[in-house]
C-alpha cells in the first residue's frame, strides 16, 4: 500500500514540475524572445533602438532578422561576411550599421509613415533550425509629440443608476499637456486644463452627473447613468505651446436594465401524452435591451413561434414568446419531457427556466423543475412518514 501511495505521490510531482516549471521555453533551448523599442512613442525626426532580446549563446545563432510589417529591412548572420546587412530597400527606414549589432537595431530620422508593428526574429543554428518572433509597435508623432491612443470605457456595458469611469489614455513627448476636453456627441461636459484655477470645468448637459473627486486629467466618472447617455463618448487631448497639437478618440456607452428575475413558462393544460399538442408561452422582463426568448425540449431547440415585445414602465420592455409543438414518444424516452426557456440580453444576460411535462397517470401536476434530488427527496420523506404512521397504530393497539 505505501508503494502504491508513494508511486502516485511521484507521479504528482513529475506532473507539477512538467506543468509549472517546464525546462526550456522552446525547443532546442531558444528562450522566448521580446522587442523593446526605445522610445516607444518619439518625434518625427528622432531615432530610436529597438533591442531583442534572447538568452542563447552568440555561437548558437543561425541569424537575426528584423521587419516592418511582414517586408525585412535588416539581418544579423554570423556566418556570413559581412555579418551585418541592411535587406529592402525599405521605404524611408534608415538603419545605422555601425550601431547595430546582433542585438540592437538603431533606426535614425524617423519619419511619420513609420508609426506600426516592428518584429524581431531569431533563428537557432541547429538541425530543425527552431525560431522566435517577437513584435512590437512604434508610434511617430509630429511637432508637439501627442498621440492619443484610446477611450476606455469600464463597465463598458452600464447599468441604469450606476456609475461608470470614462478613461482617455494618451502619450505627450516633448510638450506638457494643455488640455482634455470630454463630449458627448458634439456637447462639452467636462474639461481638465493644468494651467488655469481650478484645473477642472464642468459644463452642464442633462443626464450628465461628474463625480470631481474622482475625475482628473485621464479620467472622468459619471454617477446614476441614464438611458439618455446611450451614445458616442470622445475625448480631445491637446499638447501646449508652441505647437497646440490635438488628437481626439471616441468610443459607445450602452446604458441598459437586466431583467429582475427569470423567465416565466405557462403550458395550456396540466397532463400531456405521446400525441399532445403543446401549447405554452415564456414571457422576459421588464428590461432594456428587451430579452431574446428560445423554447427547448430535453435541451433540443423548438422551432419558434410568434414572439412579441411589450412596453412596460420606465421605458422599459417585455417580451413574450410562443410555441406549438406536438409530442411524441420519442420526447418521453427518459421520462417526462422537460420544457425550458432562455432569456439571454446580449453577452451581458442568461438565465433559464424550466417545467417537467408530466402525464395524467404520473405525477398529478407540472412542477417547475428545481433540481435533480428533489423527486428523490420527496419519496424519501413519504416512506418516512409511512412508517411513522404504521408504528403509532400498532402502538396504540398493543
Amino acid at each position: 500500500m505505501f508503494g502504491g501511495r508513494f508511486g502516485g505521490f511521484m507521479q504528482c510531482i513529475y506532473f507539477f514540475i512538467k506543468v509549472e516549471f517546464p525546462l526550456s521555453t522552446e525547443a532546442g533551448g531558444l528562450h522566448t524572445t521580446e522587442l523593446h523599442i526605445v522610445p516607444r512613442v518619439v518625434q518625427r525626426g528622432r531615432n530610436v533602438t529597438m533591442a531583442c532580446l534572447y538568452q542563447i549563446h552568440p555561437s548558437e545563432i543561425y541569424s537575426v532578422k528584423w521587419y516592418r510589417g511582414t517586408q525585412e529591412f535588416y539581418r544579423y548572420s554570423p556566418l556570413e561576411t559581412p555579418t551585418t546587412r541592411v535587406v529592402g530597400p525599405v521605404n524611408e527606414i534608415r538603419v545605422d550599421r555601425l550601431s547595430s549589432n546582433e542585438t540592437h537595431v538603431l533606426l535614425t530620422r524617423v519619419t511619420s509613415n513609420l508609426s506600426g508593428n516592428y518584429s524581431c526574429e531569431v533563428i537557432q543554428n541547429a538541425h530543425t533550425f527552431p525560431h522566435h518572433k517577437a513584435t512590437a509597435r512604434l508610434d511617430v508623432v509630429g511637432i508637439g509629440g501627442l498621440r492619443a491612443i484610446d477611450l476606455r470605457i469600464s463597465p463598458p456595458v452600464v447599468q441604469r443608476g450606476s456609475d461608470v469611469t470614462l478613461a482617455c489614455l494618451y502619450e505627450l513627448t516633448d510638450a506638457p499637456l494643455y488640455s482634455v476636453k470630454w463630449y458627448r456627441g458634439r456637447h462639452e461636459f467636462y474639461r481638465y486644463s493644468p494651467t488655469e484655477t481650478p484645473a477642472t470645468k464642468i459644463f452642464p448637459f442633462a443626464g450628465i452627473n461628474v463625480d470631481l473627486a474622482r475625475s482628473n486629467q485621464s479620467q472622468v466618472v459619471l454617477t446614476r447613468v441614464s438611458f439618455g447617455l446611450s451614445g458616442n463618448f470622445s475625448c480631445e487631448v491637446t499638447a501646449d505651446a508652441p505647437s497646440f497639437a490635438t488628437s481626439i478618440v471616441s468610443n459607445n456607452m450602452e446604458v441598459v436594465v437586466l431583467p429582475p428575475s427569470s423567465p416565466v413558462i405557462n403550458t395550456g393544460q396540466h397532463y400531456y401524452m405521446p400525441g399532445d399538442v403543446l401549447r405554452g408561452n415564456c414571457t422576459s422582463g421588464p428590461s432594456r435591451p428587451p430579452s431574446e426568448l428560445t423554447f427547448y425540449i430535453n435541451d433540443m431547440p423548438v422551432t419558434p413561434g410568434m414572439s412579441q415585445v411589450q412596453p412596460a414602465l420606465e421605458g422599459l420592455f417585455w417580451s413574450e414568446l410562443y410555441v406549438q409543438i406536438q409530442l411524441w414518444p420519442a420526447h418521453y424516452e427518459r421520462g417526462a419531457p422537460i420544457l425550458r426557456c432562455e432569456a439571454k440580453v446580449a453577452d451581458l444576460y442568461r438565465d433559464n427556466s424550466a417545467v417537467a411535462l408530466y402525464s395524467a397517470n404520473s405525477d398529478p401536476k407540472i412542477e417547475r423543475v428545481t433540481s435533480p434530488g428533489s423527486g428523490a427527496k420527496l419519496r424519501a420523506c413519504q416512506i418516512l412518514l409511512l412508517h411513522i404512521i404504521v408504528w403509532a397504530v400498532w402502538a396504540n393497539n398493543t
